[in-house]
């Protein structure tokens, strides 16, 4: 396999790169069918998503300021795609492409094409399989390739939840934060696990997301021996029924309970960006201290921690062996995903 040159595409959601870009961005997030399920919405959720973008444009502008203007995303997945490359070596190239923003999907397969790669290794930067995030990464990957490259046999990595090197990851990242906590308290603090919320209803009709957050947590705290902790879901987005609980009702919970010390920790997240620097760092800090929790600590993601890394490469290189990696378990079984996880 080291002699036919093969391409990894990280692949991310992506961010707003300027102000100008955040609308933008919405209103390619927002026309997702895979993110947002509307009855007939083939007929009329682009008309939506531009209401939506334009309406929350402003505010989302706002957020983005109170961290420098612009998303982190793709400056910190272009450099776990340089610490990818070196740890897979001579026969492999590393492109990244988000989902809705710049690079495209589209744009990658063309960097993959001009370099003569033999083979396509497709890596969603999501630890937790779901058609919300992954999913449509691949369904978005697909067809770019089914339209510049059909050719082109195509391997994916599936999840890695329960992958060693990336629950180490975050096992030492949060260790050293507690280590940061005086002795007399640090037993009594509390690790609370934030992932990104989903719409219930996409996690009743099969979604895996949920239990693979579970397994990774699981994980974490395997290691970490015991301690009290919980897990929370954050960044709800419309008046559906999300997941629960919410982070800012755990952390009220929390302070209501007499919680010391808080240690957030974004579990489903592989780089920083708007949901950790800003939701987490600023929206829920001042509320969370307002309820009583006295010290609120902030686990950074490991997104360079040489496990990782390490972790990401033995997924690519199993992707490639015969046979492949065995699929995530739990599968996914979004009617949308089986439906579509041919392309």
């Amino acid at each position: 396999m080291s002699r036919e040159k093969v391409a990894v595409i990280a692949m991310n959601l992506g961010g707003p790169d300027s102000p100008e870009a955040v609308e933008p961005f919405l209103f390619n997030l927002f026309s997702d069918p895979h993110l947002i399920q509307l009855p007939l919405g083939f007929l009329w959720q682009k008309w939506l998503a531009r209401r939506i973008a334009a309406r929350r444009a402003p505010e989302s502008r706002r957020n983005y300021e109170r961290i420098g203007g612009r998303s982190p995303i793709l400056e910190l997945t272009l450099a776990q795609a340089r610490a990818l490359q070196a740890e897979l070596g001579e026969g492999f190239s590393v492109h990244v492409a988000m989902r809705y923003w710049h690079p495209f999907p589209e744009e990658a397969v063309e960097q993959v094409l001009a370099e003569g790669a033999r083979r396509v290794v497709a890596l969603p930067l999501y630890p937790h399989r779901s058609i919300t995030t992954s999913g449509t990464a691949m369904h978005a990957l697909r067809r770019a390739l089914a339209r510049r490259a059909p050719w082109l046999p195509l391997h994916e990595v599936c999840c890695f939840p329960e992958a060693p090197g990336f629950v180490q990851a975050w096992a030492d990242a949060i260790r050293e934060v507690l280590d940061s906590i005086p002795e007399e308290r640090r037993r009594r603090a509390h690790i609370l696990f934030s992932a990104h919320s989903l719409p219930r209803s996409i996690v009743d009709d099969g979604d895996p997301y949920v239990a693979h957050v579970e397994a990774t947590v699981r994980e974490v705290m395997a290691r970490l021996g015991d301690l009290p902790h919980s897990l929370a879901y954050q960044s709800r987005a419309t008046r559906a029924k999300w997941l629960e609980p919410a982070t800012e009702d755990e952390l009220a919970r929390l302070g209501r309970a007499g919680a010391e010390d808080v240690v957030v920790v974004p579990i489903a997240f592989v780089t920083e960006h708007v949901e950790t620097l800003f939701e987490l760092d600023i929206l829920l800090r001042e509320p969370a201290l307002q309820a009583g929790i006295r010290h609120y600590h902030r686990v950074r993601v490991p997104y360079l921690a040489p496990s990782f890394i390490s972790a990401l490469a033995e997924k690519v290189r199993g992707a490639l062996a015969p046979g492949g990696l065995p699929p995530c378990r739990p599968p996914c079984n979004n009617p949308l995903c089986v439906a579509r996880r041919g392309g």
